[in-house]
């Protein structure tokens, strides 16, 4: 069965957006974690937790 489905472009737009924003904030979790990733992992085994990652 052929179904010709179109997204409408404000629709597209929206999801376009929303792509960025995510991509934009792992971007942004990804570099503090790169920064700061000793520290958090040296925090975590002082608490205990490093086994749960």
């Amino acid at each position: 069965m052929k179904s010709s489905y179109s997204i409408s472009p404000s629709r597209l737009t929206l999801y376009a957006t929303l792509a960025l924003a995510a991509a934009v904030a792992t971007g942004v979790t990804f570099a503090a974690w790169f920064n700061h990733g000793d520290t958090i992992f040296l925090s975590l085994i002082q608490a205990g937790l490093s086994w749960c990652m």
